[in-house]
């Protein structure tokens, strides 16, 4: 454990009692170290790679394999310390940007419990819909901007809960509300804007939204929307006073209306804006307009917002938000946010191989991926705020080609994996006897990689 990345380890030692914490101190270096599949077997082979444990009785190994599925420790609790790490470690203030979606890790096997089979997004299109067995996890992590700038390069994650299929469950809203509720709860003074795709723009997740939430989301291109400004009842008119004002063109009719649209003075005209998108400026048209959705946010008025791209490359999208004093602008830059999202899942599964581990228990299966998450969190932490200073980062920053990123999760492994290394393993480390042995131990991490 080196010493800049001790202390953010440290913070996390509430969750854990003292042996759990040695263990999961130690499965986080071999999780690092590990240059295979990353399979519990090898991540503890890996911590301990001289230990050849006699698989017919308890051995030295046990404490690794009985971490996730017999420790005390919750993942609720540990997502609550990592939010504290990243929160002040990061010094992230004002009004945070929140993102939610959910991801299906592929998994098989008949005993793992909760398996089911669900969309998987990357094999599906537009005009098919490709479903896989396996877990899938709804995640609600915080955007990090890039130091010095405004643009979104991280997606960190902070908790994760299991969807699981059939019948009586919580859908993926409603767990992604009880997430929202929890972080809250950790955060009372804190202000939130939460971005969804448009799976979360639904009544189980914004009904009775708090309102220290500014939801920003796609809305249905036939969403049946209604003025929100009620018109004045004439005087005698039996009663009650009307919920909503007269009906408003749905998005994709705004659209059509503003296509129309001859003269450059009146509403339902195209307007030009210039956004930042991915880190590139961008001339876009819009047409926005107050409206209420009463089907999914009630008597709570959003601002909906139709977007085009001039040059014809997307197609046209439709976004709401429930601040109205939000730009139109900073309504869609905050959903091109997701993007980071989809990031965190992509790194998630190919540099710190979430979908590796084999699990089948209750308490295993709905820890590992978590904890993963968590840990990705506490590395992303640490190389911002004191791994990339060190020499093994400056190294091989001058190694980096044309399309490397030293802001990748993959280049963050390798320097703290190097950093890890050189200060276990040097020349002044250990005595000659213990340096023949650091070589044996070498040749059997060589072939634990193979």
């Amino acid at each position: 454990m080196i010493e800049s990345l001790a202390p953010l380890v440290e913070q996390l030692k509430p969750v854990f009692t003292q042996p759990s914490f040695q263990t999961g101190a130690q499965l986080l270096l071999g999780w690092i170290t590990c240059l295979g599949k990353h399979t519990l077997r090898r991540v503890a082979h890996n911590t301990q790679p001289g230990v050849v444990p006699d698989y017919s009785q308890r051995h030295d190994l046990d404490g690794y394999y009985n971490y996730f599925g017999r420790s005390a420790w919750t993942a609720q609790g540990l997502a609550r310390r990592v939010a504290l790490l990243v929160f002040t470690r990061l010094k992230l203030f004002g009004v945070l940007t929140r993102l939610v979606d959910d991801t299906l890790a592929h998994q098989r096997g008949q005993s793992v419990w909760g398996l089911g089979w669900f969309r998987d997004a990357c094999a599906s299109t537009t005009k098919r819909v490709a479903t896989a067995a396996g877990p899938n996890w709804v995640v609600l992590a915080v955007a990090v901007c890039l130091p010095g700038t405004g643009v979104p390069l991280w997606a960190l994650p902070l908790v994760a809960r299991r969807h699981r299929p059939g019948p009586g469950q919580p859908s993926c809203p409603l767990l992604a509300k009880a997430m929202l509720a929890a972080v809250l709860a950790w955060f009372p003074g804190r202000r939130l804007t939460l971005v969804g795709d448009g799976a979360s723009a639904c009544k189980e997740l914004l009904k009775d939204l708090d309102e220290r939430v500014c939801f920003v989301g796609r809305i249905r291109g036939d969403a049946a929307l209604y003025d929100p400004r009620v018109p004045q009842a004439k005087p005698g008119t039996p009663g009650p006073k009307a919920p909503k004002g007269p009906p408003l063109p749905k998005p994709k009719e705004a659209a059509a209306k503003a296509d129309r649209k001859r003269s450059a003075a009146g509403a339902w005209r195209w307007q030009a804006v210039e956004v930042v998108l991915y880190g590139c400026a961008q001339g876009l048209k819009i047409v926005a307009d107050a409206a209420l959705w009463p089907r999914v946010l009630g008597q709570r008025p959003a601002r909906v917002v139709v977007v085009r791209d001039p040059s014809g490359r997307r197609r046209d999208c439709y976004l709401f938000t429930t601040d109205l004093s939000a730009s139109d602008a900073w309504v869609i830059t905050q959903f091109a946010w997701r993007w980071s999202l989809e990031v965190l899942f992509r790194a998630s599964k190919q540099v710190m191989d979430l979908e590796a581990p084999q699990h089948w228990c209750q308490e295993s299966v709905e820890k590992v991926a978590p904890w993963v998450w968590s840990m990705q969190s506490v590395i992303i932490v640490w190389y911002v705020s004191a791994g990339r200073e060190l020499p093994e980062a400056q190294a091989l920053r001058q190694r980096m080609g044309d399309w490397d990123s030293e802001w990748s999760l993959r280049h963050m492994v390798q320097v703290l994996r190097s950093a890890i290394l050189n200060a276990t393993i040097n020349p002044n480390s250990a005595d000659e006897a213990k340096l023949r042995d650091m070589v044996e131990t070498l040749k059997k991490w060589a072939n634990l990689a193979a």
